[in-house]
């Protein structure tokens, strides 16, 4: 997406809820939006945020519901899936005898477990990132 579209046409709102690990989102094609962009999906905390030291208002916080990939695109919609994952645990077994390594050790990668979004809600915000 190039930047100038970025800055008109997001942020971007959750229109629907497909599960908690797919979205659709007001945005697409037209907008710039291609399919593996990524993008982050929040709300604005209604509170306003003062600087105790200063008075001074510094905005509202965005309250992250998670992140997620583009994974189909259409004229002025797109469905994102959320892309966290968490490791469930890495694997390490000692090898003994004629097949084993100089170290002894085989290191198996981790089991990714995909993570859902956090409650979303149709209206909350998306940008990319």
């Amino acid at each position: 997406m190039a930047e100038d579209e970025n800055m008109s046409t997001f942020p971007a709102a959750v229109v629907k809820i497909i599960d908690d690990f797919t979205l659709v989102i007001n945005r697409g094609s037209e907008h710039g939006v291609s399919k593996g962009n990524h993008f982050l999906v929040y709300y604005v905390d209604s509170d306003e945020i003062i600087d105790p030291e200063t008075g001074e208002s510094l905005g509202a916080l965005e309250i992250v519901r998670g992140t997620g990939t583009a994974t189909h695109v259409q004229p002025k919609l797109t469905t994102i899936k959320s892309n966290r994952v968490v490791s469930k645990g890495r694997v390490i077994r000692r090898q003994a005898g004629i097949f084993a390594s100089l170290s002894g050790e085989i290191v198996e990668e981790p089991e990714k477990e995909a993570v859902p979004f956090e409650d979303p809600n149709i209206g909350d915000k998306v940008k990319p990132v």
